[in-house]
């Protein structure tokens, strides 16, 4: 899930700079909207899918040149006992050691290293480190930018990971659980106001 995701991103940077309608002001300050956004992740297993959010995570959001999305990063911080399912019996599945483990890794992390642009400017791969379980694998996320024109928008981000190679590499007795991840992050980027310059 840490492709959930440290986890949506930079893409904005090129979106978000620049509305349809026209240029706007650029700027490299962003607020990532926690209360509106989400983190999700989906599993699927011959008991029924197993389908959990993220209650708790921060994040951050940047463009060191505005206009260009190959200068934005992403940072995202999760934290692993936040999940939930709605169900008991799959938390305490999921959260287990053999899943997981939340006890012993309490954090899972996504930063970004590289955002690659596509010929539709709302679309782009951004490649990043994601941490799950003590482990470290580069992982891709596909975006896609929702622009509102003030400078903001939504980013819908898709990643999906082999859970055995993070350590996940047990099953669940008499029930075939996917060894494939999908991690869904839905993200509100709000550009913070220019600071005001000086009086005359």
């Amino acid at each position: 899930m840490k492709q959930m995701v440290t986890m949506g991103l930079l893409l904005i940077s090129s979106g978000l700079l620049t509305s349809a309608k026209g240029p706007a002001k650029p700027t490299n300050e962003y607020t990532i909207d926690i209360l509106r956004s989400k983190i999700e992740f989906f599993v699927a297993s011959s008991a029924g899918d197993v389908n959990g959010m993220f209650k708790s995570w921060k994040g951050s959001f940047g463009v060191a040149t505005p206009g260009v999305p190959e200068s934005a990063t992403l940072k995202l911080e999760i934290s692993a006992p936040s999940m939930t399912t709605g169900s008991n019996i799959k938390d305490r599945m999921v959260k287990g050691k053999d899943f997981f483990y939340v006890e012993r890794y309490p954090m899972i992390n996504f930063v970004s290293t590289k955002v690659i642009p596509s010929r539709d400017p709302n679309k782009f791969r951004a490649q990043g480190n994601f941490t799950l379980r003590g482990v470290t694998k580069p992982v891709t996320l596909r975006v896609n930018l929702d622009r509102n024109g003030n400078g903001g928008g939504r980013i819908y981000a898709n990643l999906s990971f082999d859970r055995r190679n993070f350590g996940m590499t047990r099953n669940v007795p008499f029930i075939r659980v996917s060894d494939s991840v999908r991690v869904r992050l839905v993200l509100f980027i709000v550009a913070k106001p220019a600071a005001a310059g000086p009086s005359p």
